[in-house]
């Protein structure tokens, strides 16, 4: 049947030229935004997985940077703790040679105008350690780490006051018989300060093979969501020179199914 009124050929080519032009402008969505999924009518349930992961992954780079965190507070105090080391073994160096009895009474109370200098010293050091003007050796430190991405993954970080390691009241060396309390006094704390910087070791070698495991999951979390959510240049840009070739072939066959209603004509001359 011949007919002007609906051109069936026309209607198809220009339904095809649509399909067309909508799928070269995803292409293009996909190729000038580098991602496969923009949008939820792109893949509803891969947008939701990919949230999920991007979600994941957030709290696994903020457990990293809490992590760093916790290692530089360590790292503080285990600076605290080891000048505080340094300088009783420098008191127990002078506790020792005022021990014996060569010494006279002004000898023994020129060495404890520095024995006594360095007590200060301590007092200074415990009281001026700190990290983010939170004190860590002036009367101890503790606190819950956030170290990864679920709330399970906490670290609970315990520091002693120097006073409790026995850095305080070391007495004096001004008699023999003081500088012997005292040689006794700071070897007990000297080994018990030992043992404070042995937990400060612990704790940063466990936050270090923490963080191994987060950048690890962090690696293949990222990859997950970039499988998920990229866009394969590969496949858009051949997708996208299919669909403008079919694009401009629906628009030319468009064009020949208007032109041949022209015949139409003839059978009115």
């Amino acid at each position: 049947m011949t007919a002007i009124n609906t051109n069936v050929g026309a209607l198809m080519a220009r339904t095809n030229a649509r399909a067309a032009d909508a799928a070269t402008e995803n292409q293009m969505r996909r190729l000038s935004s580098g991602k496969r999924v923009n949008s939820a009518a792109d893949d509803a349930a891969g947008l939701a997985v990919g949230n999920k992961i991007q979600s994941q992954l957030r709290g696994i780079e903020m457990g990293i940077r809490n992590s760093n965190d916790a290692i530089a507070l360590l790292e503080t105090a285990d600076a605290g703790y080891a000048t505080t080391v340094n300088i009783l073994q420098r008191m127990r160096e002078i506790a020792v040679q005022m021990s014996n009895d060569v010494y006279t009474a002004t000898d023994r109370a020129n060495a404890d105008l520095e024995f006594s200098a360095l007590e200060l010293a301590l007092t200074s050091i415990s009281d001026d350690t700190k990290f983010n003007e939170t004190d860590l050796l002036s009367g101890g430190f503790k606190g819950t780490m956030r170290i990864g991405n679920d709330n399970a993954e906490v670290m609970t970080i315990i520091l002693d006051a120097s006073d409790a390691l026995g850095t305080s009241g070391v007495n004096s060396i001004d008699t023999q018989a003081n500088a012997q309390t005292s040689v006794t006094n700071l070897a007990t704390a000297i080994n018990t300060l030992s043992g404070a910087q042995a937990d400060v070791g612990s704790y940063i070698n466990r936050l270090q093979f923490n963080l191994n495991n987060l950048s690890q999951a962090s690696v293949v979390a990222e990859k997950t969501l970039g499988t998920i959510m990229d866009a394969d240049y590969a496949k858009e840009t051949s997708n996208l020179a299919k669909n403008q070739i079919l694009s401009q072939a629906a628009t030319s066959m468009l064009a020949q199914a208007n032109q041949s209603k022209q015949t139409v004509l003839a059978l009115l001359q």
